[in-house]
């Protein structure tokens, strides 16, 4: 197992868990995050809920946790129930609730945002979806690597040309059925 550079509170992770395990009804959770408020760059690095919607479309065998700061509500309207926001997290204002929920999760989906980094930091699974390489894509995440220099727990799927998001998102989906097989 990984070890992060942040650890959770330990029993709040436990209680978030089992506040999950109550809602996911044994179904793989999985936290998503979409968009990046970057000044510079977040335009580039950030796609539309809408964009997931196929992929949470074709799996509701997978329970999804809104993970996005900020609201998300008329977003989250265009994909109905299919993502569920816990109220009772704020990311922007209680990052020890935040990091619990994060700990908590099987796997987390995110643009480069700060979902990114304290997802690796936490050493939690986490899929990093990225723009072409000269389109808002940092330093820090290298130019070709499938992996991550700094966070052993990411995976890096990444645009073949500048836009091509409806191409990672088929990537992730095809991993996710990999990974978690689809259950009837």
């Amino acid at each position: 197992m990984i070890s992060g550079v942040l650890q959770a509170d330990a029993a709040a992770t436990v209680a978030y868990r089992d506040r999950l395990a109550a809602r996911a009804a044994g179904r793989p959770c999985i936290g998503l995050s979409w968009r990046s408020s970057n000044a510079a760059y977040g335009a580039q690095k950030s796609l539309a809920l809408a964009d997931l919607g196929p992929l949470l479309r074709a799996r509701p065998d997978l329970f999804w946790v809104d993970l996005q700061y900020g609201d998300t509500a008329p977003e989250r309207a265009e994909v109905s129930d299919l993502l569920w926001h816990d109220p009772a997290i704020d990311p922007l204002r209680d990052l020890d609730a935040t990091a619990a929920q994060y700990a908590a999760l099987d796997l987390v989906i995110t643009t480069s945002n700060t979902a990114a980094h304290l997802a690796g930091a936490l050493a939690v699974p986490t899929w990093l979806l990225l723009p072409a390489p000269g389109f808002g894509l940092l330093w820090y995440w290298q130019l070709e690597r499938a992996d991550s220099l700094f966070y052993p727990s990411i995976h890096c799927f990444r645009q073949a040309a500048p836009g091509d998001w409806p191409g990672v998102v088929a990537a992730v989906g095809a991993a996710l059925g990999d990974h978690f097989p689809p259950q009837p």
